[in-house]
């Protein structure tokens, strides 16, 4: 058996940099939007980026991104995403990305619901850095949940509101 060549561990080892590198960008999405982190949401992003989350808006560009998180937690100002089953493909500087996503929310109307869906990713590395190229998300699914989330909102609360309606 051959020992691999120089070239082969670099790229090997550029490979899992890169692996690395991308799998802390979706890390990053999820803290920023949690948080409210504009500061941690600019660093993901190339200037010319899209995010597209369905019903809940496009946004072109790193500003209109940064825009909508105030936009989009004025309308759900509690979150909570958990990323998962992160599927990565990476060509050289170019790579994409499967994306599971369950997203505990307060909804500012409707209350506590749990969001579930998928984001199909682009990512690229530009001067030696990756960042998102474009990030699409698909809901499949926007469930009611039972629970206090925020301040005010309890079971009763709920159990009183569903009798009424």
């Amino acid at each position: 058996m051959s020992e691999p060549s120089l070239d082969a561990m670099v790229r090997r080892l550029d490979e899992l940099e890169s692996y690395v590198a991308i799998q802390q960008l979706v890390a990053d999405y999820g803290n920023a939007f949690d948080h409210e982190d504009v500061g941690r949401l600019s660093r993901i992003w190339h200037d010319d980026a899209v995010l597209d989350v369905g019903e809940f808006g496009r946004y072109e560009g790193r500003d209109a991104i940064l825009a909508a998180v105030k936009t989009l937690s004025e309308g759900v100002p509690e979150q909570h995403h958990w990323h998962a089953n992160h599927s990565i493909d990476i060509d050289g500087d170019q790579a994409t990305g499967l994306v599971a996503l369950d997203c505990a929310v307060t909804a500012s109307e409707g209350g506590p619901h749990m969001v579930g869906g998928f984001y199909e990713d682009r990512y690229e590395r530009r001067d030696g850095e990756w960042k998102i190229v474009s990030r699409v998300f698909t809901m499949e699914y926007w469930t009611p949940i039972r629970g206090p989330l925020r301040e005010g909102v309890t079971n009763e609360t709920l159990d009183r509101a569903s009798e009424t309606s």
